[in-house]
């Protein structure tokens, strides 16, 4: 003969003995939706009966017949190993995931306390404490991120009172989640074209550079293949411009230090581990270049206060490892 219960009998009895003191008063009454619930009919009786403890301890009354206080709606989900638990209750709809079905009573405990002190869900120390933290809430799955070196190749040009351009370079790494990145990148060189002396008996060139920068990227449109981003950080450098002076004679002037970093660009190919990008930068030093100069009576000083930004347009090749989007617990 098969006895197992219908589960709607089976909750019956399980309100019938957590609520049974207070069946004469006016209360709340919990619900299984069993028409969304999978779970088996001992898991069913088991939760429920820690759904009902829960809402007493709350300072909830259960009753099995007298809804005054409005109707609790529960209904478990379970996918694998972990456990979508949904409730509907007379202030309002709350859903949560436990990793495992022996963590759904603490799940029941933030949901209650959520809708009862209408608090978000884990943004308040009145929905979560040490008794009811979950091992996803302890330990969190982290998002992989995408990670990659890449090399660089462009055209920059040194802007002070002379403009001279010619070919840049770098090297450099970037961890990128969706929408955010960061970029570090090292050995970044600018070499304006040469200079030559008025009566071409002489030449020489301008530089520019940053021995290490640091900056912070965010993407446009952080899941498509293709996305426009915008970066900012810092780097520390030099620049070294060449000038004429009134004898006819090419003088350096130059000065080191921190810099700020400035990006736009376009990178392609997001959903490979290949990539490809298009970038503008603008580096802004916080030092200004000096040297010496003649002047037209043939006095050697020190010219200094010019200040030197460079501007560079540059594609670049990355490689590396992408992101595992599937998590699998054990």
């Amino acid at each position: 003969m098969n006895t197992t219960k219908p589960p709607t009998l089976i909750l019956a009895f399980v309100l019938a003995a957590v609520a049974a003191p207070s069946v004469a008063h006016a209360g709340a009454c919990v619900q299984l939706d069993t028409a969304h619930d999978n779970l088996t009919d001992q898991e069913r009786s088991g939760v429920m009966t820690m759904f009902v403890q829960e809402l007493q301890q709350q300072g909830q009354q259960v009753t099995p017949d007298n809804c005054s206080n409005g109707t609790y709606v529960v209904y478990h989900v379970r996918l694998g190993y972990s456990v979508n638990v949904v409730i509907n209750g007379p202030q309002g709809y709350r859903q949560a995931t436990a990793r495992a079905i022996e963590e759904v009573p603490a799940l029941y405990s933030q949901m209650i306390r959520s809708l009862l002190t209408g608090q978000p869900m884990n943004t308040s120390n009145m929905t979560v404490d040490r008794t009811n933290v979950t091992s996803a809430q302890a330990a969190p799955m982290r998002v992989e991120a995408d990670s990659l070196w890449y090399v660089r190749l462009g055209y920059s040009a040194i802007a002070s009172s002379d403009v001279s351009g010619g070919p840049a370079f770098g090297f450099g790494y970037r961890y990128e989640l969706d929408s955010l990145g960061i970029d570090v990148s090292f050995l970044n060189f600018a070499f304006p074209s040469e200079h030559s002396t008025t009566n071409g008996t002489s030449s020489s060139a301008s530089f520019s550079g940053s021995l290490i920068k640091l900056q912070a990227l965010y993407f446009l449109n952080p899941i498509a293949n293709g996305s426009f981003y915008l970066g900012g950080g810092a780097a520390w450098g030099f620049t070294a411009a060449v000038k004429e002076d009134a004898a006819g004679n090419f003088n350096e002037l130059s000065g080191s230090g921190l810099q700020a970093e400035l990006s736009a660009g376009y990178e392609f190919l997001r959903a490979s581990t290949i990539r490809m990008f298009a970038q503008f930068d603008a580096t802004l030093p916080f030092y200004t270049i000096d040297g010496l100069m003649t002047d037209a009576t043939g006095t050697t000083t020190t010219k200094g206060g010019e200040w030197a930004p460079t501007f560079s347009l540059s594609v670049g090749l990355g490689w590396g490892r992408g992101t595992s989007r599937i998590h699998v617990v054990p």
